[in-house]
């Protein structure tokens, strides 16, 4: 995985990474999350930016406005709808 080549992206992370914690912990930190943002994320207090939304048909033109690198928030491709 090169972080150069993202980090030259504009892209940051923040997290962590679950490689060293066992399954145990992993399912024990899912629950505590749960258990913090739960209420949160239901009643809709949590929001995530969203740059623009494009129909699946459109993953091309979505493509390139996420090559432009000129976006802030999150760049969504609606699937068909059953």
């Amino acid at each position: 995985f090169n972080f150069d080549l993202h980090a030259a992206r504009r892209i940051d992370y923040i997290g962590v990474t679950f490689r060293t914690r066992s399954i145990a912990e992993v399912r024990e930190i899912a629950r505590l999350m749960q258990a913090d943002l739960g209420d949160a994320v239901s009643q809709g207090k949590l929001r995530i930016p969203i740059d623009s939304v494009y129909p699946f048909e459109q993953v091309t033109e979505a493509l390139a406005h996420m090559k432009a690198n000129q976006h802030f928030g999150k760049i969504v491709l609606e699937g068909p709808v059953d």
